[in-house]
């Protein structure tokens, strides 16, 4: 590679280092109360252990930036933290209308699995995918093209925790913990909304995160 050739390289990378920096990706994460959301906001600025969280998240916090690099890649996303509670899942359409988000997560953990009449997450998703595949927003104005997320990921968080009791030699996308999603996300599919299952534990693996994370802009 000549100089001058090598010089283009180094500035093109600069320039879209420069650009990810400054153009953050909005990002929504949603789900029910206590499943790990605030965990997950603290992981995408922390990279490492991040402390037990007692108090709970009230309302919709005003979005904040957060820089993350895996393998020398960077990307910088914009996301808000909203309360789980269905008083506040009003609070989650407008943060995906005022923001326009581009990705939604939507976090659950196992107590679907430890107690079968718990219908915390299922109720709360109902909600989200209903919002998301609806023409209109809740406030009544008919949405755009541009309105709708590029993709929708289910991440199954707290696996350090419920990983050993409800082990599955299953492949991710098959594990039972996501079966009673199943239907929302045809839903999502077929109004060409793409769909994605994640396993993580937010607390205390960065780097899956950040994997998690990568893998659905590049995918999606």
């Amino acid at each position: 590679m000549s100089l001058l050739a090598g010089f283009a390289v180094v500035v093109t990378e600069a320039v879209i280092g420069f650009y990810k920096k400054i153009h953050a990706i909005n990002f929504g994460i949603y789900g029910a109360t206590m499943v790990g959301k605030t965990t997950l906001h603290h992981q995408l600025r922390t990279r490492g252990e991040v402390p037990a969280i007692q108090k709970r998240t009230v309302g919709r916090h005003r979005a904040t930036r957060k820089s993350i690099k895996l393998d020398g890649e960077m990307n910088t996303l914009k996301t808000s933290d909203i309360g789980g509670e269905a008083i506040y899942w009003k609070e989650w359409a407008k943060d995906m209308q005022t923001r326009k988000v581009k990705y939604i997560i939507f976090l659950i953990d196992h107590r679907h699995l430890d107690k079968g009449g718990n219908l915390d997450h299922q109720v709360a998703w109902k909600f989200l995918v209903d919002t998301i595949v609806s023409e209109r927003w809740p406030t009544g104005k008919k949405k755009k093209e541009s309105d709708y997320p590029l993709a929708v990921s289910i991440w199954a968080n707290k696996y350090d925790i419920w990983g050993d009791k409800h082990k599955s030699d299953l492949p991710i996308e098959k594990h039972p913990i996501f079966e009673p999603f199943k239907y929302g996300m045809q839903k999502l599919n077929d109004v060409g909304i793409p769909t994605h299952k994640y396993i993580v534990s937010a607390k205390s693996e960065p780097e899956a995160v950040y994997q998690g994370v990568f893998t659905m802009i590049k995918d999606y």
